[in-house]
């Protein structure tokens, strides 16, 4: 996850504990650091991609627009699905999402069970060995 807003990670983990994701959440907080892992995971071939990537589009230093090309650029994680997130209801912040490559565009919204809704986005997303198996 990148994101700057302490309350959206807190949301996102309690959306993931709603949709019962089996998770691990990384948080970067700026668009640089996300770029820092982007190159890592490029440099390093035992260096895991993640299987989703949540990604705000207002984030200090380097925004998620940046973030998204260079992470579509990338030789080894290119493919990952990734949710861009942003409180934006400009049409346009949603065309350059999808076309830059987005898999989902989620609006955040202002009350909680409409928020904790991009859990079954992320449900959707996650590749089937990522959820959790019924027991």
């Amino acid at each position: 996850m990148v994101e700057d807003n302490p309350t959206d990670v807190f949301l996102i983990r309690e959306a993931i504990v709603a949709y019962g994701l089996d998770v691990e959440l990384e948080v970067f907080e700026d668009g640089e650091e996300a770029i820092s892992l982007i190159a890592r995971m490029d440099a390093n071939e035992g260096e895991l991609c993640p299987n989703l990537m949540l990604l705000d589009l207002n984030l200090p230093r380097t925004d998620g627009f940046e973030v998204l090309e260079h992470l579509r650029r990338s030789k080894r994680c290119a493919r990952i699905p990734v949710i861009v997130m942003t409180s934006s209801a400009a049409r346009s912040d949603r065309d350059k999402s999808m076309s830059l490559g987005a898999d989902a565009y989620f609006q955040k919204q202002i009350e909680y069970d409409a928020f904790l809704k991009i859990g079954g986005i992320m449900k959707g997303l996650l590749k089937p060995e990522t959820q959790p198996v019924p027991v």
